[in-house]
C-alpha cells in the first residue's frame, strides 16, 4: 500500500490541474480558477506526458515532463509531482527541495494532497542533510560549492547530499565567508556567516595648498621640561653630596684631634721636628682627608647653588618668551666647570 502512495497522490493532483474550465460556473472557487490559469498550455501538455508516464510505471519520463512543464510555470503543483518523480529516479536532494516548496505555497485546504507531500518530505530528508544558512547582512548570495542557491534570507532550508561540502556567501562591499561542514544523511544543521565590511578605500588625497611651516612649539616645550627638571635633579645631587661630603670631613677633623691628643708628652709634640710613631702619619693622613673632604663638599654646594640659579633663571625666561624670544639661559654642568650659558642676540 506504502508503495502505491506516491502513484495515487500524483493521478489526484493530475486530475486537480486538468479540470476543465471551460464548464465551470461564475461562482467556482477562485482558487481552483487561478490553478488552472496558472499552466500555460506548453506546461498543461508537458504535465499531461508527465501523469500518463507515471501512470504507466515510467518514473524517468515522468521526471523528464515533469522537470520541463516545471521550467516554463514554476507553479507549485507541478512541484508536488516532480518531487515525487524526483524521490522515484534516486534524487531525494532534488525531491526534498521541490516537496518543501510545494508545503510553503500549497493552500491550507489541500489537506490530503499536503498529508501525502509531508510524507513524501520525510523519506527524502532521511536521505540528506537540511541546512539553514543565515548570514548577515541580508541580501548577500549563498553558494553551495561555489554554486548560487539563492540570497539571503533564503525561504527554505538547503538540501545536501551526504559528504563533505563548503557553504558560503558573498556581497558586494564585504568580504566573502565560507564554512566546511561535513552533511549526514538525515542531519539538520545552522550555518551562521557574518560578512565584515572591507576597509575603506583610502580617501583622495586633496590638492597640495600653500606650505605652512612646521611649529616647533610642541619640541621647544618637551626641550624647557627636560632643562628644568634636569636642573633640578643636577641641584639637588650636588647639594646631597655637598651634605655627605661635609659629614666625611668633620668625622676626619674627629677623628685627627683624637689622634693629636695621643701625640703630646711631656708637653712635647712626638712629631715634631720629625714624626717618631706610626701615629703622626695618620693623623697628617687624617687632616689631609678632613682638607680633601670639605673642599669637596665646598664645591658641591657651590655647583649646586650655580645649576639652581641656572635652571631658575632659565624657567623665568622661557616661560616669559613667545616663539620669538632671543635669549636663551642654559645651566652647564661638565666634569671641570660648572656655570651659565647665555646666548641670542642682544
Amino acid at each position: 500500500m506504502t508503495t502505491k502512495r506516491p502513484l495515487l497522490w500524483t493521478l489526484s493532483v493530475a486530475m486537480s490541474l486538468l479540470a476543465p474550465v471551460a464548464g465551470a460556473q461564475p461562482a467556482a472557487p477562485r482558487a481552483e480558477a487561478q490553478e488552472s490559469d496558472a499552466l500555460t498550455d506548453r506546461a498543461r501538455q508537458l504535465f499531461e506526458d508527465g501523469v500518463k508516464a507515471a501512470k504507466a510505471g515510467k518514473w524517468a519520463d515522468a521526471h523528464a515532463a515533469f522537470l520541463a512543464a516545471w521550467s516554463l510555470k514554476p507553479h507549485y503543483q507541478i512541484a508536488s509531482n516532480l518531487g515525487v518523480a524526483c524521490l522515484k529516479v534516486g534524487k531525494p536532494r532534488d525531491a526534498a527541495e521541490y516537496l518543501t516548496r510545494y508545503l510553503r505555497e500549497a493552500p491550507a485546504t489541500k489537506v490530503k494532497e499536503r498529508q501525502l507531500a509531508e510524507a513524501s518530505l520525510r523519506e527524502a530528508r532521511a536521505k540528506v542533510a537540511a541546512i539553514t544558512v543565515q548570514v548577515a547582512p541580508e541580501g548577500a548570495e549563498v553558494t553551495v560549492d561555489g554554486a548560487i542557491v539563492g540570497q539571503a534570507p533564503l525561504a527554505d532550508p538547503v538540501f545536501l547530499d551526504p559528504g563533505q561540502h563548503e557553504v558560503g556567501a558573498k556581497l558586494d562591499g564585504y568580504e566573502p565567508q565560507a564554512r566546511s561542514i561535513a552533511a549526514a544523511a538525515g542531519a539538520t544543521e545552522t550555518v551562521l556567516l557574518e560578512l565584515p565590511r572591507k576597509a575603506e578605500v583610502a580617501a583622495v588625497r586633496p590638492a597640495p595648498g600653500p606650505r605652512v611651516p612646521p611649529t616647533s612649539t610642541g619640541s621647544r616645550d618637551g626641550r624647557r621640561t627636560a632643562i628644568l627638571v634636569g636642573g633640578g635633579v643636577a641641584t639637588g645631587v650636588g647639594a646631597a653630596a655637598g651634605v655627605i661630603f661635609m659629614v666625611l670631613s668633620n668625622s676626619r677633623a674627629g677623628e685627627a684631634d683624637e689622634l693629636r691628643g695621643t701625640l703630646f708628652e711631656n708637653g712635647r709634640n712626638k712629631c715634631v721636628p720629625t714624626p717618631q710613631t706610626v701615629d703622626c702619619g695618620k693623623q697628617r693622613d687624617t687632616l689631609d682627608e678632613s682638607t680633601v673632604y670639605s673642599n669637596v663638599a665646598f664645591w658641591s654646594f657651590v655647583g649646586a647653588g650655580t645649576v639652581g640659579l641656572g635652571t631658575l633663571l632659565y624657567g623665568v625666561v622661557s616661560s616669559s618668551s613667545g616663539p620669538e624670544a632671543r635669549v636663551q639661559v642654559m645651566p652647564l654642568v661638565g666634569a671641570n666647570d660648572i656655570g651659565l650659558s647665555v646666548g641670542g642676540t642682544f
